[in-house]
Formats: C-alpha cells, structure tokens, sequence
C-alpha cells in the first residue's frame, strides 16, 4: 500500500564543519561568521565590546563551540554580559550553551518571551525582555530595541546601537555568497531575488514601513545577520530596492516550488 508519506525530516548539513572567522568591523564591533553552502549565506554573530559586552545572535546549535573560540579572543567569556536574539530562530539561538558558560542574560523582544519562551522544557525563564523603543545601556553604549512585526516573524525586533549609529537588522538585508566582511558595492538586485525565492516575507508592506524607520535613523554602518555588513553610503541601493521590488512570497518556499491549488 503507497501510503505517499514524506521522507523522514533529517539534519541536512553539519554546522560543526563550518569554517567561523572574525574581524573587527569598526569601533569595537566583531563580526564572526561562518559560510553555510547549503543555503548560500552567511550566519552572522556580532560581538560588541563594551564595560558588559553583547553578543547579538549566537548561530545554530552545532557551530556553538567555534563561536565561543572566537568570542574567546576578544574578551573571557565571563566578561560576556548580554546574549541577544532577534527573533526565535535555531540560527538567532541554537547556541545558547552561551548562558551555561557565561554569566549572561538572556535579550529577546517582548513577543518572543511571551510566545516563545513559556512553557518550553529547558528553555531559559531567566531573561530581559524589551519593547519598541526601550533601552539598555552596556556602558559606553546605548541600545534602542525596535520592534518589527512580520519582518520576518511576527515576534522580530532589530536594535540601533545609538552611540555607533549601528543598526541590526536581523534578516533585512541579507545578501547571498560569501564576501568580504564590509561590502560598497552595490549587492541589492540579489537581495531581493534570494527574498523572492526564499518567501520569508508575505507581505511588502510590514517591509517598507519598517524601512522607513530605518531610513530616518542614517545609520553609520548596517549589520545584517546574512551577508557582509553594508556602509552607510551604499544603504540608500537596498533600501530603495525595498521599496520599489515585488519580493513576498509567491508559492516559493527555500528555492521550492508550491503547486497552486485550484
């Protein structure tokens, strides 16, 4: 009998084989990434060295341990005093034996600690939760927390760093392939045709009117989660190409092709 069952869901790479680097972006801020084939992107952490330094994203579970060497050659890892996630998503959080070996808490968005982190096993209850506009000092540094409902989950937030002008803009901005870490040149054409045949984003306009915020910001220096990190006079490309692009989803999921329903 052909029951017509799907293969079994299985680990479709080892993120233990990634190869992390880290370079120091600019005032004290690290990217340390690694290349994922499978997918065509980067996953990006980003260290900011402060009197109570952040990490902000901590990759997936498997890639833990070469983050933390890293984290490692820049401050002890005692010294790590916040670890941030974006939105609730194994390569914003799958690392988070962080708060096993380093006494620091935990920063999500107000959402992900009412959705997502209540009534999960093991899952940390101890964290710092924040809404639009509030703000956590780090020292020399000060963290605005903006929300961003459905860009792209509807619990997603980026932070402004507003000593540094530094935005993080979790998936917004992703650009495809492995380049350097601080890019001028202009990648947004393959910006929106990684959105289109990923379908991360079901609409445009929770999009475009998080762009607008953004736009008003002028940061310095933009840190995505996937890609190299953009200059702020090359920020104009991808925003315009935000705002004048078709790039929700249309029947396309991770490059894969839904059959309409008629």
């Amino acid at each position: 009998m052909d029951l017509n069952m799907p293969e079994i869901s299985r680990t479709q790479f080892s993120p233990e084989d990634i190869d992390v680097e880290i370079s120091e972006i600019k005032d004290g801020i690290y990217r340390i990434s690694g290349m994922v084939d499978m997918y065509g992107i980067t996953f990006n952490q980003f260290l900011i060295d402060d009197e109570r330094p952040m990490l902000i994203h901590t990759g997936p579970i498997g890639m833990y341990k070469k983050i933390e060497a890293k984290v490692k050659e820049i401050i002890p890892l005692q010294k790590l005093a916040y670890v941030s996630f974006l939105h609730f998503e194994s390569d914003e959080w799958g690392g988070m034996a962080f708060l096993d070996s380093a006494d620091a808490k935990l920063v999500c968005s107000d959402l992900s600690s009412k959705l997502n982190l209540t009534g999960w096993y093991n899952v940390p209850a101890d964290h710092i939760s924040f809404w639009d506009n509030e703000v956590l000092k780090t020292g020399k540094r000060q963290f605005r927390f903006i929300m961003t409902p459905h860009v792209h989950h509807w619990d997603s937030m980026m932070i402004y760093e507003e000593t540094t002008k530094s935005l993080f803009p979790s998936d917004l901005f992703i650009q495809p392939g492995n380049n350097k870490p601080v890019i001028s040149e202009d990648l947004s054409e393959s910006m929106i045709g990684l959105y289109r045949g990923a379908g991360i984003f079901a609409n445009e306009e929770p999009v475009r009117r998080t762009t607008r915020r953004l736009i008003d910001l002028s940061p310095n220096m933009i840190y995505p989660m996937h890609g190299s990190c953009i200059e702020n006079s090359t920020f104009s490309k991808y925003t315009d190409a935000i705002m004048k692009n078709d790039f929700a989803y249309t029947d396309m999921l991770l490059g894969r092709k839904l059959e309409s329903i008629s």
